[in-house]
């Protein structure tokens, strides 16, 4: 009858994600006009923006400024998306399923392969490891609505990071360009922002996912399940970590923490972390 259900082993979260959709034409058309914008952003931004500083420091500058319109345009229409539809995130996260929505993995997925290739150009660092991994992991979450046609608002779930990165990355280039010294109310505005979107939109939003994860993913393929329940553990580790890095550079721990938890990634213009071309 045309009225009945397929059976549940016909369903994509019940078997291994075909990747070659990825070549299908809604998706593999999306991602070159993405990553072709992407490099092109960055090769504008590298002729008329930060050209005061040199090396190292203007390498993070241009790249951060990449990175943070990258969050705005994502983490802002990312939080619309999951403001607006309040019931599905939490009961239709599966099968809901929106076009444009569907865009923003998309997108993001052009953004890290773009970014991924621009850090190993020009930077090599135990830092670079850490971002490589967070890139993959993400990346392996984020092609799922892409390849299956479903979990759209799992991949809002992991996008609502984005918007605490508009705070995060401004943050850090207010720190490196100087202007945290020359408008420092502004620049603790920012630092009170981020730390504040962190709490909200890395670890509380993580936990309301692993919540509805725990009781949802066991069962659907062991992709789903890897991603769904393994997924939040990666993403709790890496970002527990850059939680107690930024208490530590803010001035919000002891003396003695904030030794153990220094960032040093951008404490100098480190030309040793520079690839020269």
């Amino acid at each position: 009858m045309s009225g009945e259900k397929p059976p549940s082993s016909s369903l994509p979260e019940y078997n291994m994600p075909n990747f070659l959709n990825l070549l299908l034409p809604h998706n593999i058309i999306p991602l070159i006009a993405y990553s072709l914008l992407f490099r092109l952003a960055r090769q504008y931004v590298k002729k008329n923006f930060w050209l005061k500083f040199e090396g190292f420091k203007r390498y993070r500058l241009q790249n951060l400024t990449i990175c943070w319109a990258h969050a705005v345009v994502v983490g802002v229409a990312d939080l619309i998306l999951m403001v607006s539809h309040p019931h599905e995130i939490f009961h239709d996260v599966i099968d809901w399923y929106n076009p444009f929505a569907a865009q923003l993995p998309l997108i993001s997925v052009a953004y890290f392969f773009q970014d991924a290739i621009d850090m190993l150009m020009y930077e090599w660092s135990s830092y670079t490891l850490e971002l490589l991994l967070h890139h993959f992991v993400t990346c392996a979450a984020l092609v799922c609505p892409g390849v299956t046609g479903k979990f759209t608002l799992a991949a809002g779930w992991a996008l609502l990071m984005e918007f605490n990165s508009i705070f995060l990355h401004a943050r850090t280039i207010l720190q490196i360009c100087g202007l945290s010294v020359e408008f420092p109310g502004v620049y603790r505005s920012v630092v009170y922002s981020n730390i504040i979107t962190f709490f909200l939109f890395r670890i509380i939003s993580q936990l309301l996912w692993t919540h509805w994860a725990i009781y949802n993913v066991p069962g659907l393929h062991w992709y789903f399940e890897m991603i769904g329940l393994l997924g939040p553990i990666a993403f709790g580790c890496i970002n527990g970590m850059l939680f107690m890095r930024l208490l530590a550079a803010d001035g919000f721990l002891p003396e003695n923490l904030r030794v153990k938890f220094a960032m040093t990634r951008d404490r100098s213009d480190d030309q040793k972390k520079e690839k020269k071309t």
